[in-house]
Order: structure tokens, then C-alpha cells, then sequence
């Protein structure tokens, strides 16, 4: 019975010593600072974004001529992509409904009812989220 006061001091000792060690580790580790995420779906970069981030025209340290073509090439490419996006909606919701039917077949009436919630929510979750950031058309109707 002596070794259990020794095996408690002992374990409050590396207790201490890791809060220790770690508190040290978070103070002297280098800190970088955080960028925000770069955003990969939606239309691609801009030539101008949200406030505190650099944008193109002053990465590039473009002239205003260039900057003025950079935003009517960016434009253009938006033009594209929404014609695209608008081309492509109707396949990629016939792929999506498609899916949908075959999972629903294989999953009995508990885990049926469960998805097809799931599937209420992601489908206003798509009508309340606009993809787009640029001017260009509407989105394709849903």
C-alpha cells in the first residue's frame, strides 16, 4: 500500500509536466498567420475580392489599362462558365435524380424516411446558397 501515494505523485508529476511542456510548446511555436481558405468551387477568381484580401490588379501591380482588360477577360469567362453551368444543370440533375432512385430502392422504410429528409434538406440548402459571384445570368431553373 505504500506504492500508491508514490504512483499518484508521480502521475500528477507528468501531469504537470506535459500541461507544462505544452503551454511552453504553444508560446514558442512559430506562428503563421491564418489566410482564409481559397475558395475552389464557384466561378474562379476575380479581379477584385472582399475587403483585406489582396486583390489581382494589386498582386500584379497591373496599370489601370491592363487592370480595365483583366476585368473584360474575367468577364467574359464568367459569360462562359454560366453558359456552361446552364448547358450542363439538366444532366447533372438528371445524374443526381437518378442516384437518388437507386439508393432509395436499396434502403428499407427506416433509412428511406431518414434520406429522404436528408434529401429536403440539401435541396434548400441548393435554393438558399447562390454559387455565383459575378454578374452573368440567372441560375438555371432548379
Amino acid at each position: 500500500m505504500n506504492d500508491r501515494p508514490r504512483a499518484l505523485a508521480v502521475l500528477i508529476a507528468v501531469f504537470l509536466a506535459g500541461a507544462i511542456v505544452g503551454a511552453a510548446g504553444s508560446y514558442f511555436w512559430p506562428k503563421k498567420p491564418v489566410e482564409p481558405p481559397i475558395r475552389v468551387r464557384g466561378n474562379g477568381p476575380t479581379l477584385s475580392r472582399g475587403a483585406g484580401r489582396p486583390n489581382l490588379p494589386e498582386m500584379l501591380k497591373l496599370t489601370p489599362e491592363q487592370e480595365k482588360l483583366g476585368s473584360e477577360i474575367m468577364a467574359e469567362s464568367r459569360r462562359k462558365l454560366e453558359t456552361l453551368r446552364s448547358e450542363q444543370a439538366p444532366k447533372i440533375e438528371a445524374i443526381r435524380a437518378e442516384t437518388n432512385r437507386k439508393l432509395l430502392a436499396i434502403l428499407n422504410e427506416e433509412q428511406r424516411k431518414s434520406f429522404e429528409g436528408q434529401l429536403k434538406k440539401w435541396e434548400e440548402m441548393r435554393k438558399q446558397a447562390p454559387r455565383r459571384r459575378g454578374p452573368g445570368p440567372p441560375p438555371p431553373p432548379q
